[in-house]
């Protein structure tokens, strides 16, 4: 009985349309690189010949060696310029050769989709409109969308070079004929499409195979820079739009997502502290997100993941600790098994 009071908590809560939250967990099953890997690239494939540059890197190395966490290394270190464009170019370099072989496989459709799925039964049912704010700069959210026949608003012009403008959101995208519906994709860490000139420029360049001549990629990476870079558009748009969406929610979907996010966190758990119903599914549920979610007292909430290799362990709010044997509910494909009839 406790069970199927669970599933049908899950399936309201869900059904009645909340903000998904993408995390990189969201992208592990394309086989997205994962900070460690992203950290031994980079460690492996950038070269200096300034002697300054050098020594810093070397720090890099140094610290990446010892802790074995990308994210953990850069925040203890404040890169000179060369050295942070030099990552940022290598963690844009392997992140888009992964993404797009992820790409050729949905246009072979020989990967299953679960969020293109998710997406097609929400449009069918919100009015005609989603929202997504995720932390990755791959483009698994914009597959999916296009994939489910929406029409996607990310603070750009949908065009072959997009222009970035504040205001694009304000246009009911929605009502367009020929598509499905409107995701709004608000990718708070910038995106692999995202590039600025050298007269800082923004501009929107779809599916390139390597970074064009004269312009850097608009991706954000862990560590203390990311703090300076957010304060300039197109950042601060995205930021503005992606707080008025998390204090209009009806709830949150969260997949994949470890709470480790300065940008997304404060407004999300002020959101849900106020009662709003969460649900977050992964394969390992973090230490952030159990001390935001049960530490905090929220009330409304279903943390699901993997469990004993076959199970699935479910933390609610209402039913405390359950485990569900031979499941994976915290696969968002096994997930939607509950939802989706």
């Amino acid at each position: 009985m406790e069970k199927e009071a669970i599933y049908k908590q899950l399936q309201a809560w869900t059904n009645n349309i909340p903000l998904i939250i993408l995390g990189s967990g969201a992208s592990v099953p394309f086989n997205l690189p994962s900070m460690w890997v992203l950290g031994d690239y980079i460690k492996k494939s950038i070269k200096f010949s300034d002697s300054k540059d050098q020594n810093q890197f070397k720090e890099f190395i140094v610290e990446f060696d010892k802790t074995g966490d990308l994210e953990t290394t850069l925040t203890k270190l404040q890169l000179r310029e060369n050295v942070l464009a030099e990552i940022v170019n290598k963690t844009w370099e392997l992140v888009n050769k992964a993404d797009l072989e992820a790409y050729e496989h949905f246009i072979k459709k020989d990967f299953d989709f679960p969020l293109a799925k998710l997406l097609e039964h929400f449009l069918d049912t919100a009015g005609k409109k989603v929202t997504i704010i995720t932390t990755n700069y791959d483009r698994i959210a914009e597959y999916a969308s296009s994939i489910a026949k929406a029409v996607i608003c990310n603070g750009y012009s949908q065009n072959l070079i997009g222009h970035f403008s504040n205001n694009i959101q304000s246009n009911n995208l929605a009502s367009l004929r020929g598509y499905k519906g409107q995701v709004n994709i608000w990718k708070v860490h910038g995106s692999l499409d995202w590039f600025k000139s050298k007269e800082d420029e923004n501009i929107q360049l779809p599916i390139r195979q390597n970074i064009p001549q004269e312009y850097s990629p608009l991706i954000v990476t862990p560590g203390l820079s990311k703090y300076s870079e957010t304060h300039n558009e197109p950042y601060r748009t995205i930021f503005t739009q992606a707080d008025s969406e998390i204090e209009h929610a009806n709830g949150f979907l969260c997949i994949g997502y470890g709470f480790n996010d300065i940008h997304v966190q404060p407004k999300l758990i002020a959101q849900i502290k106020n009662q709003k119903p969460i649900i977050v599914i992964t394969k390992e549920l973090t230490e952030k997100t159990k001390q935001s979610i049960i530490d905090n007292k929220c009330q409304n909430y279903m943390l699901i993941e993997e469990a004993n290799s076959k199970d699935t362990r479910i933390f609610s709010s209402k039913f405390g600790e359950l485990i569900i044997e031979n499941t994976s509910y915290w696969e968002l494909g096994e997930y939607l098994k509950l939802i989706i009839s």
